[in-house]
Formats: C-alpha cells, sequence, structure tokens
C-alpha cells in the first residue's frame, strides 16, 4: 500500500510539474505511472479531479491574460465536437487509435523539433475563427474518443504565431472546459470505495502543490523559443507513450 501511495504521489508530482509548465498533457504522464498501481475506473476520476483542480489553479493565475475574443471558437468547437467522439467511442479500437494518433505526434514533434522556426498560419479575422472553431471541434472529438482534447489546440496555437502565454491562455482553458463536458457527457458512474479514493487523492495533494508551484517557476524562467521546444519535446514524449 505504502509503494502504491509513493507511486500516485510521485505521478501526481510530474503531471503538476507539466502542467505548471507547459499547460497541457497531464492525463498522459500520470497515467503511465498510475495504470500500474490503480484500477481503470479509479484512475480515470482521479485524473480527472486532479487535473481539474490544476486548470482550475492556472485558470485563476492567468485569468486576466485571457483573450476570450480568441477563446471563444475553440470552445464552441468543443462543445459541438465532444459528443460526436463519446458517439464513436463504442464502435472504435481506442488502442488503435492512441497508436495512430501517437505516431503523428511522434513524427510531428520530431520534425518541428528539427526547423529552426515553426511556420506561421496568417488568417484573415474571419478565416481564422473559422478555423479555430474547425480546431475545437477536432480537439472534442479527440477528447470524447481518447481524453486527446489538448494536443491538436496547442499545435494550432503555436503554428498560429502566439506566444507562450496568449497560445496558453488559449488551450488550457480549453482543455479544462472541454475535460468538464467529456465527464459530463460520458455520464461515468464509478464504483469505488470512498475511504480509499479520499486516501489516494489525499496522496497527490502535495505532489499537486508543489509540481504546479516548480512548473509555474518552469514557465516564468524559460523563454520563448525554449517554450517551444519544451511544448514539441512533451508532443513528441506523450506520442511514444501512446504506443504503450
Amino acid at each position: 500500500m505504502y509503494l502504491d501511495l509513493a507511486a500516485i504521489a510521485f505521478g501526481a508530482f510530474l503531471g503538476a510539474v507539466v502542467i505548471g509548465s507547459a499547460g497541457f498533457a497531464f492525463a498522459i504522464v500520470v497515467t503511465g505511472i498510475w495504470i500500474y498501481v490503480l484500477p481503470p475506473v479509479t484512475l480515470v476520476f482521479l485524473t480527472s479531479i486532479c487535473a481539474t483542480l490544476l486548470h482550475a489553479v492556472n485558470l485563476w493565475k492567468f485569468r486576466r491574460d485571457i483573450q476570450y475574443r480568441l477563446l471563444w471558437p475553440f470552445l464552441v468547437g468543443g462543445v459541438l465536437g465532444v459528443p460526436i467522439g463519446v458517439a464513436v467511442l463504442a464502435h472504435t479500437d481506442t488502442m488503435l487509435f492512441r497508436h495512430m494518433f501517437g505516431a503523428f505526434m511522434i513524427l510531428y514533434g520530431g520534425y518541428m523539433l528539427s526547423r529552426p522556426h515553426v511556420p506561421v498560419i496568417l488568417l484573415a479575422p474571419a478565416a481564422g475563427r473559422l478555423s479555430d472553431a474547425v480546431v475545437g471541434w477536432a480537439s472534442g472529438i479527440l477528447g470524447g474518443l481518447a481524453m486527446l482534447n489538448g494536443v491538436l489546440t496547442t499545435i494550432w496555437c503555436s503554428l498560429r504565431g502566439w506566444d507562450k502565454r496568449k497560445s496558453r491562455c488559449v488551450y488550457q482553458p480549453y482543455i479544462g472546459f472541454t475535460s468538464i463536458i467529456v465527464m459530463l457527457v460520458l455520464g461515468l458512474n464509478a464504483d469505488v470505495k470512498v475511504s480509499r479514493f479520499g486516501l489516494y487523492l489525499a496522496a497527490c495533494l502535495p505532489g499537486l502543490a508543489l509540481g504546479l508551484w516548480i512548473g509555474l517557476r518552469i514557465f516564468d524562467w524559460v523563454s520563448e523559443e525554449g517554450f517551444r521546444k519544451l511544448v514539441l519535446v512533451l508532443i513528441f514524449a506523450s506520442g511514444i507513450a501512446l504506443q504503450f
């Protein structure tokens, strides 16, 4: 039991560092560790609760930087996309899909890391909003299908040429919002022991707090180019993690 709690705490710490520094990929990070000590249903609920707490703290920190005129098209697309992903879920080999999408992440991350500069897509305002909504819709489908609602949005914000703070203040609220929709649409009914689940959550909290603090310090410290490389490395590493 003590080793299990230590693994849970360590996973929470690593996931919180990633969320604090880059704003996405918490579920992928913790699943790679928690899958060995937690049953699937408990893992999903613990991940959901921890991720919601982290996103809420992050959104409060960056609340003055959120530009809702940039965010709303992604949210509208996400609302329309999540139910489609959930509906497709019952008719899809999720593991095969995760492997295929993970391969795309590996190829994209590796290719972009080899380039000195990220290409920027310049769009007229109306075309930009429409494209943002389409990306939000596709990301919502991925969220309902395999809880991968942050990857395309993160990539797209980079391709739009937005700096690290503007990008983060779009994709992180989007991830938090669509994750809640995924849980509501799925309507999960977890059969877990409340006392044991409370113990798992208590084990997570110190790691979440410390990891988030360290991650936010990294975010403030890293340069624009360093942040670009950090995001690409996480995309690449997450793609590898999805192969297992």
